[in-house]
């Protein structure tokens, strides 16, 4: 199983530290990144990561000096440090690096795989030195308490080591005066020849119990002692020397209180633990011993087990209990009674215990007790009935999901799948567990699929586990239809495996290009609505209003003696007519306007730009395509009408005084900028709220432009004018363009 581990990665370099601390993160581990030296030792300092990887050139201090400051910090004692570098890999490099404390020098470049491995080696190294200075600590402490003196005695006698209570029995203030001194130094000439053979023999036997000796305080006072002694192994598996308790025997009352103090520990100990600690003479007629935590399991004092032992078994569920009995009677003298049963508690309440029992022993071998743990493991039996709950809700949900969930191997095939699979694939699960899921995969997509596989889909040379992966798939017949993916690894020790949730997107995409397409559609419904009107203006309303002003001619005419007030009236409707006749024609070229059909776009810009002025004293400056360069009729059309549509929300809305029109061949594109100087907008805001009276006609250019294969940019600010932006392909592709508008739409 992967360890994973807080690791701080200290590099200048931006992209190769998102690159490492991206893929050290999907390994599982929490990564903290920092880009200098001084930013490195902070963050080390404050949260104490398992792992520093450091680049040696950094920015403001090199990397050797914050490895040094981090391996002289104390509280940093357990900071593993490895140098990564391309440029200091000489061995000096490597040699100056090791000897600040480095902990592994990496050489850039390394594969990522290689960068997996060694931190995982790393942080064993480091969880296995943290340990064992822990365990060294532990162990120190532990011996630094006892109420002994202990101390390690070399094969000659010399003191090599010894604890706080050594120091104290032989009256000196500390241990660092007893490691100049052998064991020959406090005691008599008489007893250096028992003490040589004990040594001896004890080097032969692997131990020493119970050797009695005097021995001489610092003052020359005797006294008398008990010594047991281990023999400690070095690293070559040889005598490195004996391991010895002391203690002072000439005042037993002192060891009497050290006894009762014992024991009062260990009463202590029972006391707080939360299993319940029991003890029974062999037939279990009599409590001997019952810690406090029965109470809190079986609901029921102390007092009542002590006087009625069979109390602990009458509340057992009267479904376990004989079982329990009869165990207990045939297993805890041969230590192997281990049972799981329910208790009832007054209350009614009901707790699950893990009882374990095990004779002790005299001297002669002889049972003489019975001891046990009782463990109430009542949370954990419901979190095991809880998993497999969690299984059940699981099936369930893989039966009744809408979407096809099918669970692969590392070798692709299939292990599990759920009858929403089987509908979408129309194969039968039979036929499809254990057949390898390249058999749903389309040809052209196997290589890529089967290198996923291979590089745990996460890297460049394969998708990112979690994302959605849009590709087709085959179905029984062999025919495809579109499907979402989202592959992710199931987390378990081993080869990894991986759960494939399938969706079928075919109505969604046509969706999708049913929905890209409508705004086309209504362009050019509005196109031909415009012609139509165009049309019957031309054709209908201006024919009648042309008749109707013959005819007052024609009356005007027919009444020579027609006085001057109706002959006003007559000439003041003659002039009405004309105007109408003029406004009618004008929003039939604004619809259709004939310009732009006969002569050409510039024309038609050119056309449109002098009769806004006229009508509005906006003054124009036009940079256009010259006239005898036509484009194709629909990029004019769209063009114009963009210019149109831009134009009048420069009337109606930005109270400017002047419009620049720029439009330009750019290769095979056409150029077109409209930018004034008019009060100008927040044109996120237009396009998030759409809140403002021309958020209809901006979408409306937008829709133009991406219809084209083109793009759009509007660019404005409150007070500092608009500028309209747009690029489209001289020669329109359909299919290209729904390519375009796509790409545009993700954007």
């Amino acid at each position: 199983m992967k360890k994973t581990g807080l690791i701080l990665l200290v590099d200048d370099d931006e992209q190769l530290r998102l690159l490492f601390s991206t893929f050290l993160r999907r390994e599982g581990h929490e990564v903290l990144e920092a880009g200098t030296g001084h930013e490195g030792l902070k963050l080390a300092r404050q949260r104490r990561p398992d792992l520093v990887l450091l680049d040696v050139g950094l920015p403001d201090i090199n990397g050797v000096e914050v490895c040094r400051q981090i391996k002289t910090d104390p509280a940093l004692i357990d900071v593993f440090v490895a140098f990564c570098s391309g440029e200091a890999t000489s061995d000096e490099h490597k040699v100056s690096g090791f000897q600040t404390g480095a902990d592994e020098y990496l050489v850039k470049p390394f594969g990522l795989q290689e960068l997996s491995a060694r931190v995982q080696t790393l942080l064993r190294l480091r969880n296995t030195t943290a340990a064992l200075r822990a365990s060294e600590e532990h162990h120190r402490k532990l011996i630094d308490i006892l109420p002994d003196a202990v101390c390690l005695i070399h094969p000659k006698g010399r003191l090599l080591a010894g604890n706080s209570q050594a120091a104290a029995m032989l009256g000196f203030a500390n241990t660092e005066e007893l490691l100049q001194k052998t064991i020959f130094d406090f005691t008599p000439p008489s007893e250096h020849a028992r003490i040589e053979a004990d040594i001896s023999k004890a080097l032969m036997t692997g131990i020493l119990r119970n050797a009695e000796y005097v021995m001489l305080k610092k003052d020359g006072a005797p006294f008398r002692v008990e010594l047991s002694a281990t023999v400690s192994l070095g690293i070559n598996q040889q005598p490195a020397g004996l391991l010895s308790v002391v203690r002072d025997i000439t005042e037993r009352q002192q060891s009497q209180e050290a006894l009762r103090a014992s024991e009062e520990r260990f009463r202590q100990l029972a006391d707080h633990i939360r299993e319940v600690f029991w003890m029974t003479n062999v037939d279990r007629t009599k409590i001997i011993y019952v810690s406090p935590a029965y109470e809190e399991i079986w609901g029921q004092p102390c007092v009542n087990l002590y006087a009625a032992p069979r109390n602990w078994s009458d509340a057992i569920h009267p479904d376990d209990r004989h079982r329990v009995l009869e165990s207990i009677i045939t297993k805890a003298t041969t230590g192997e009674y281990d049972e799981t049963y329910r208790v009832i508690r007054p209350d009614g309440s009901i707790r699950w215990i893990q009882d374990r029992a095990f004779p002790i022993r005299d001297a002669a071998g002889n049972i003489y007790r019975i001891v046990g743990i009782a463990d109430d493991i009542t949370k954990r039996k419901q979190a095991w009935d809880a998993l497999g709950e969690s299984e059940a809700r699981k099936r369930a949900i893989m039966q009744a999901a809408l979407e096809g969930i099918i669970t692969i191997d590392h070798e692709g095939r299939m292990l599990e799948l759920n009858p929403a699979a089987e509908k979408i694939f129309a194969h039968s699960r039979v036929k499809l567990i254990g057949e390898n899921v390249m058999g749903i995969v389309p040809p052209s997509f196997r290589a890529w699929f089967k290198n996923g596989l291979e590089n745990s889909f996460s890297g460049d040379k394969g998708p990112t586990l979690g994302s959605r992966i849009e590709m087709p798939a085959l179905r029984a017949e062999g025919s495809r239809f579109s499907a979402e993916f989202t592959i992710t690894r199931i987390r378990l020790p081993g080869l990894p495996m991986f759960t494939i949730y399938i969706r079928d997107i075919t109505q969604h995409k046509r969706a999708e290009a049913e929905l890209r397409a409508l705004p086309q559609r209504i362009i050019k419904a509005q196109e031909d609505e415009r012609s139509r009107i165009a049309q019957e203006l031309h054709d209908g309303i201006n024919q009648l209003i042309a008749s109707v002003k013959m005819r007052l001619h024609k009356v005007e005419g027919s009444l020579p003696g027609l006085k001057p007030a109706a002959r006003e009236i007559l000439h003041r409707c003659d002039r009405l007519l004309v105007k109408v006749l003029e406004e009618n024609r004008r929003i039939a070229h604004n619809l259709r306007p004939t310009d732009l059909d006969n002569l050409g776009l510039a024309a038609a810009c050119t056309s449109f730009c002098s009769d806004v002025q006229l009508r509005t004293n906006l003054q124009f400056q036009l940079r256009l395509i010259p006239p005898t360069h036509r484009l194709p009729p629909v990029v004019e059309l769209h063009l114009f009408r963009i210019v149109q549509e831009a134009i009048n929300n420069i009337e109606k809305h930005a109270k400017a005084k002047s419009v620049r029109l720029e439009m330009q061949l750019d290769g095979d594109f056409v150029a077109l900028k409209i930018s004034d100087d008019g009060l100008g907008f927040d044109a996120k805001t237009v396009h998030a709220t759409k809140k403002m009276r021309h958020g209809l006609g901006l979408t409306n250019m937008r829709e133009r432009a991406l219809s084209l294969g083109g793009t759009y940019e509007i660019k404005s600010k409150p007070g500092q004018g608009t500028a309209i932006s747009v690029r489209v392909p001289v020669t329109v592709s359909q299919r290209g363009s729904g390519a375009k508008r796509e790409r545009s739409a993700e954007d």
